[in-house]
């Protein structure tokens, strides 16, 4: 079985700029989260009203910024997985 090396190497490099993308997806919808967090204007506890839509709208927000950062973390990972098995492997003779 052959080993292509420089195939590790533009798979890593493809996956990384992916992981960056996705990082940049998870900061994103982090901020927004903080923003909304924040900067929320309730000025009293209202138990059935705008303060229960809000929470709802924050646990909603929370759970897809969740995604993109697993998503973001697994990219990651493989990429540098990637570029260690390029980096192991030796170049086949010919």
């Amino acid at each position: 079985m052959t080993v292509d090396i420089e195939k590790f190497r533009r798979d890593a490099h493809r996956i990384e700029k992916w992981s960056i993308g996705w990082m940049l997806l998870s900061l994103a919808m982090w901020g927004w989260f903080g923003y909304r967090l924040l900067v929320d204007d309730d000025r009293g506890y209202r138990r059935f009203g705008k303060y229960a839509e809000t929470s709802h709208s924050l646990v909603g927000i929370l759970a897809l910024a969740v995604i993109p950062t697993i998503i973001g973390a697994t990219t990651i990972v493989y990429s540098q997985v990637l570029f260690r098995l390029a980096r192991q492997t030796k170049p086949e003779l010919k």
